[in-house]
């Protein structure tokens, strides 16, 4: 069973993807019933929801897309499996608090349905013995780090460093859309039945998520897919200068922990050889692993279930978290990618995980990684 996070912490530390892991936070989903679907919802998630925006329109006001009960309970079943395979493989694992009903939340300029802190990835990155907190793209979700307060706290008072981005107010203003625009994409149907309010003079905002960056002792890659991650980019160099940032092109429009996992140093695992001429030099040398198709039918069929949008990519599955640098914990119902590490050398920890396209997050986005054995190593040199 995960421990409580009353015990006595280590220190804070993880620079890397994939040295020996210690001690972990997974992210928990009680009360994830709706998807609130306001503009900052579906820019945020656009390369996949955009297929069903046409389908799906809902007044101002009226924008929850009910979740099956039926899909939570799966789903909280398998992280349920996670955290079991995690303490098998002697990881300690930390969880948020649990929210304890569904909360409306409100600024001075919007309201929304209150997320889960399920993907924990997304709003703190951990450099080092420093707790970032970053600065969230969807409304829905900028109280959700309240709830890893308590982890954070515990590791406050053991020593380590805690730094938060500037809180956006995401007003009607501050999100940028010229990643998709650069690609001659109409993103209307997405920023329709706005109802946000403006502040005078404000314009774009740092936005940033913590999931844009992949570590690697010293060298931290960075994914600037806008203005809004240029802000962050910058708000990152000037604050931990002990720490080379290196800036990923839009290399994708935000996430990229489902495109490129180092998996030790100098070998990692991409999406498709495309994604190489994004990445910093000293690492177009290293070996790679193509992530292998996935069959469709390993992926649920929600036909019956009513009207669900998967806001997640079917790449989902590539965003595997590594025990070790030899063992690395994979979803079981991606057995193609299974075979590929095991025909490396892996030990592959299979764990089911059914529904990663409807909650957008695999393993390594219900994971905080907070205690490893790596330091500021110079991968890249």
């Amino acid at each position: 069973m995960p421990q409580p996070i009353s015990a006595p912490p280590p220190a804070l530390n993880s620079f890397d993807e994939f040295t020996r892991l210690d001690e972990v936070v997974l992210g928990r989903a009680e009360h994830y019933t709706d998807h609130h679907t306001d503009p900052s919802w579906r820019l945020f998630f656009y390369d996949n929801v955009a297929p069903a925006l046409g389908r799906h329109t809902t007044p101002a006001g009226e924008e929850l897309l009910p979740i099956p009960a039926q899909l939570v309970d799966e789903l909280n079943e398998d992280i349920a499996g996670l955290a079991d395979a995690l303490t098998g493989c002697g990881v300690n694992v930390l969880r948020p608090a649990a929210p304890g009903k569904a909360v409306d939340i409100r600024s001075p300029h919007w309201d929304a349905r209150a997320t889960p802190p399920l993907n924990v990835r997304d709003q703190t990155i951990i450099l080092g013995n420093t707790i970032v907190e970053t600065a969230p793209h969807v409304r829905a979700r900028i109280f959700e780090n309240d709830l890893l307060k308590p982890v954070f706290y515990r590791y406050y008072k053991a020593g380590a460093k805690w730094l938060s981005m500037p809180r956006p107010a995401l007003t009607r203003d501050s999100l940028d859309t010229t990643y998709f625009t650069r690609q001659g994409l109409d993103v209307t149907r997405a920023t329709e039945g706005e109802t946000a309010g403006n502040i005078e003079g404000l314009g774009l905002e740092m936005v940033f998520d913590g999931a844009q960056c992949m570590r690697l002792g010293r060298d931290v890659l960075v994914n600037v897919a806008n203005h809004n991650h240029e802000l962050a980019l910058r708000w990152l160099r000037d604050n931990l200068r002990n720490l080379r940032f290196h800036r990923l092109d839009a290399m994708a429009d935000n996430h990229i922990d489902s495109v490129l996992v180092p998996l030790r140093p100098g070998l990692m695992l991409l999406r498709s050889p495309k994604y190489l001429r994004y990445l910093p030099e000293a690492m177009q040398s290293w070996d790679v692993i193509y992530a292998p198709e996935a069959d469709d039918e390993n992926f649920p069929d929600y036909t019956d279930l009513g009207f669900v949008i998967p806001i997640g990519s079917r790449y989902m599955d590539i965003n595997l978290l590594s025990v070790d640098e030899n063992t690395v914990i994979v979803n079981s119902l991606y057995p193609e990618l299974i075979d590929v590490l095991e025909s490396r050398g892996f030990t592959v920890a299979p764990v089911r995980h059914r529904h990663r396209r409807l909650f957008g997050g695999g393993f390594h986005c219900f994971t905080l990684d907070t205690v490893r054995h790596g330091g500021p190593e110079n991968y890249l040199t």
